[in-house]
This record gives structure tokens, C-alpha cells and sequence, in this order.
């Protein structure tokens, strides 16, 4: 027993994985029941609206800080004791993220009346949601720089216990707007969150990062431009992705409202948001402990050392996880959603296989991210997206809404395939 809790207290991944646990299911906990109100009081149509309008958010807020999340936690960690230097990569990045997401803001708040059309297309017109979630995005520039430094320097307790208060907060304000406003609730509670999130976050800062870093004194407005060239290249790799999975989501979530309908297409939104608690799980994991580790050491023997510990240490957890949800999907449905999701049955195996892939294959993927290595990580990346809308419309118009999360499947397994393909010399070289 005491060398159990000894390999326990010594294992700094499992010792975050465990406070994270602690977040995701509180997640978990927040979700099942915000997924039963948005059920009884949104719908299973509602539902799929409230997707397309997350997929648009979330594209839009990584233009607006211009993908440079990943690149910020890089060099929080690089430079972790070297302010100078941080303080540098921070203004630089600080400079183009307020521009960036001022210009966004500008564009979005104008447009709006085009964008209710295309994303939402409900009888009562949702302008205003668009014009607000144009007002916030230098909100969510800020909170994107308080997360990065926190995990940066690794200050695993204070980034965790930020994100669960703001979760708490968000699921309050949400379930009120929701319980007296029904889908018109449910669209503000989505713009909203960057102005919670930032309020918060500066709340949390009141003290600073640690002993020895104010967030304030390494945020302002100086340009460097070769700073700024490191910076875009992490922009480019982010964009990307910010563009194209929010695009062929949106594509493929409208084909499943015209070919099948909005319910269908509420079920598949539904078996998406439960299989976001998980993936946060992971992910999260992914990026405060695999990302610093391998921005520190760019070696391949640190790569495989890095990847197969997380392997060791978290995929049996993970593993044990996805079965239990699939076998608990009848009481999933039964008391996160109502009846009319009963149809969300047949599309769990597909899901939790195709995220199982998905999680193995970030691991790997991320060593694109810590090498900075542009070229590959756009590779894999164009392929897995576009496969992912192949895929849909060819087995949409013959398995229904089920296709989709076929197609998802058949998507990772494509993007398992090229990441494994380019990393083939620090996996398996023995020279390595």
C-alpha cells in the first residue's frame, strides 16, 4: 500500500489527471443537467441550432486571439525564468491578438444579419446574439492569455479550480436564461461566456501567476517581429483548424437538417456533447502536461518516453470510461435528454470508438505543435477534415444521421494512418 500511494505522490501526470478528474466531473455533473434543460425547453431542434452556433463561436474566438494558444503555453514554458523574454513573446502577441479581435469584432457585428440567416434560420431573428458575441471577443483575448501563462508554468491547481469555478458560473447563469427564454436563453448563454470567463480569470490574477510573475506587468502592446514571425507560425497551424472543422461541422450538421431533419440532427448534437466531457478530460490533460513536457525537450527519445507514459497512465482509465458510457446509454438519454433523443442509441458505439482514435492520435499529433513543425501538422490536419466530409456524404444518404458518426470513425482511423505515416522516424527509427 505505501509504495502504491509513493508511485501516486511521485507521478506528476496522474497527480493532475486526479484534479482534473475532480473538474470533468463536475463537468459531467453540470452537463447532464443542462442537457436536460436544454432538452425540455429547446428541443432536440433547438439542439442542433446551438451547435452551429458553438461551432461558429469557437472557430471565430481562435481567429480573434489568431491561434496563437498553443504557442503561448509553448513559450510560457520555454521562458518560465527568463522574464524578459516573456514579457517580449507576451506584448507581441498581446499587440496582434487585441488588433485581431477588434477587427473581428467590427466584421461580425455588421454581418450579423447574414450570419442569423445562414447559422440559425429560426422564425425569430437572433441578430442581437451575433452583435454581442462581436462585443466579446477582447474579452476571450484576455482569458485566453490568463489559461495560457497558468499552464504554462504549470500551475496545475489555479488553472483547474478557475475553469470549475467558471463552469459553475456559466451553468447558473445558462439554466436561468434557458428556464425563462427557452432556445432565445440558450443562444445568449453561449455569447456570454467570454465576458464571464474574463471576469473571472482577472478575479483569479488579483495575485498574480506565482510569487515572482504579474500577468500585468507581461501583457502590453510592444511589436517584434521576429517574435511575431515564431508566433504566426503556430497561427497558421491553429487557423487552419479553427477554419475548417468549424466549416464542415456547420456543412454537415445543415445536410443532416435538409436530408433527415432537425431532430436527427439534434441527436447527433447530442451525442457530441457527451462525448465533449470526455474528450475535455483528455485533451486537457494533453495540453497542460504533453504540450510543456515536449516544448522543453524537442528530442524523439523524450517523444516516445513522453507518449507512451500517458499511454501507460491514462488510456486505462479512458478505456474503462468509454465502455461504461456506453453500456449506461439508456440512463444517459433518460435523465440528460428526454424521449424524443431516444434515436441518440445507435450512434454510441460509433462515437466512442472513433473518439477513442481521436485520443490516441492528439497524443501524437501534439509533437506537431511542440516542434513548431508547420508543415506536417497542416497535412495531417487537411486530411482528417476532409476525409471527415467525404465520409459524411457518402454514408449520410445511405445509414442516415448514423453515417455521420460512421464517417467519424472512418475519419480518425485515416488520421491515426497519416500521423503514424509522419512521425514513422521518431517512432520507430532505432537511431531515435
Amino acid at each position: 500500500m505505501r509504495s502504491l500511494i509513493g508511485f501516486f505522490t511521485k507521478n506528476v501526470l496522474l497527480k493532475v489527471a486526479s484534479f482534473n478528474g475532480i473538474y470533468i466531473l463536475i463537468k459531467i455533473a453540470i452537463g447532464a443537467i443542462m442537457s436536460r434543460i436544454i432538452a425540455d425547453y429547446a428541443g432536440a431542434a433547438g439542439m442542433a441550432i446551438m451547435g452551429n452556433l458553438r461551432n461558429f463561436t469557437q472557430g471565430i474566438q481562435t481567429f480573434a486571439v489568431l491561434g496563437f494558444e498553443h504557442g503561448l503555453v509553448s513559450y510560457a514554458a520555454a521562458y518560465r525564468k527568463d522574464y524578459n523574454q516573456l514579457k517580449k513573446h507576451y506584448k507581441t502577441a498581446w499587440l496582434l491578438s487585441i488588433l485581431s479581435s477588434s477587427f473581428l469584432s467590427v466584421i461580425i457585428f455588421f454581418t450579423a444579419p447574414w450570419l442569423d440567416n445562414y447559422l440559425i434560420a429560426a422564425d425569430v431573428p437572433f441578430v442581437n446574439v451575433f452583435r454581442l458575441f462581436a462585443l466579446s471577443l477582447p474579452f476571450y483575448v484576455v482569458f485566453v492569455f490568463i489559461t495560457s501563462m497558468l499552464q504554462g508554468f504549470e500551475v496545475f491547481k489555479k488553472y483547474i479550480t478557475l475553469q470549475v469555478v467558471i463552469s459553475l458560473l456559466i451553468f447558473l447563469i445558462s439554466a436561468y436564461l434557458i428556464y425563462n427564454y427557452n432556445l432565445t436563453g440558450a443562444l445568449y448563454g453561449i455569447v456570454l461566456v467570454p465576458f464571464i470567463q474574463c471576469c473571472i480569470g482577472l478575479i483569479f490574477l488579483k495575485k498574480g501567476i506565482n510569487q515572482q510573475v504579474s500577468f500585468f506587468e507581461i501583457v502590453g502592446f510592444k511589436w517584434d517581429a521576429t517574435i511575431a514571425k515564431k508566433f504566426f507560425s503556430y497561427s497558421v497551424m491553429a487557423l487552419v483548424s479553427a477554419f475548417l472543422l468549424p466549416v464542415v461541422a456547420i456543412l454537415v450538421r445543415n445536410e443532416v437538417r435538409v436530408e433527415v431533419g432537425d431532430v436527427e440532427a439534434g441527436w447527433w448534437e447530442g451525442v457530441i456533447r457527451i462525448s465533449n466531457y470526455y474528450i475535455l478530460f483528455a485533451t486537457s490533460l494533453i495540453s497542460m502536461y504533453v504540450l510543456p513536457k515536449l516544448s522543453k525537450n524537442a528530442s524523439a527519445v523524450h517523444f516516445k518516453s513522453t507518449v507512451i507514459h500517458f499511454y501507460k497512465t491514462i488510456l486505462p482509465f479512458l478505456i474503462i470510461g468509454l465502455i461504461a458510457v456506453y453500456f449506461f446509454k439508456d440512463i444517459i438519454i433518460q435523465y440528460m435528454f428526454n424521449e424524443e433523443f431516444e434515436g441518440m442509441k445507435p450512434l454510441f458505439k460509433w462515437q466512442l470508438l472513433g473518439d477513442f482514435i481521436k485520443i490516441v492520435t492528439t497524443v501524437l499529433a501534439f509533437q506537431f505543435i511542440a516542434r513548431n513543425d508547420i508543415k506536417k501538422y497542416l497535412i495531417a490536419e487537411a486530411v482528417s477534415v476532409l476525409s471527415f466530409y467525404a465520409f459524411s456524404m457518402i454514408l449520410l444518404p445511405r445509414y442516415g444521421v448514423e453515417g455521420i458518426v460512421i464517417a467519424h470513425v472512418a475519419n480518425y482511423m485515416v488520421y491515426l494512418f497519416i500521423v503514424l505515416l509522419l512521425l514513422k522516424k521518431e517512432l520507430f527509427s532505432s537511431a531515435s
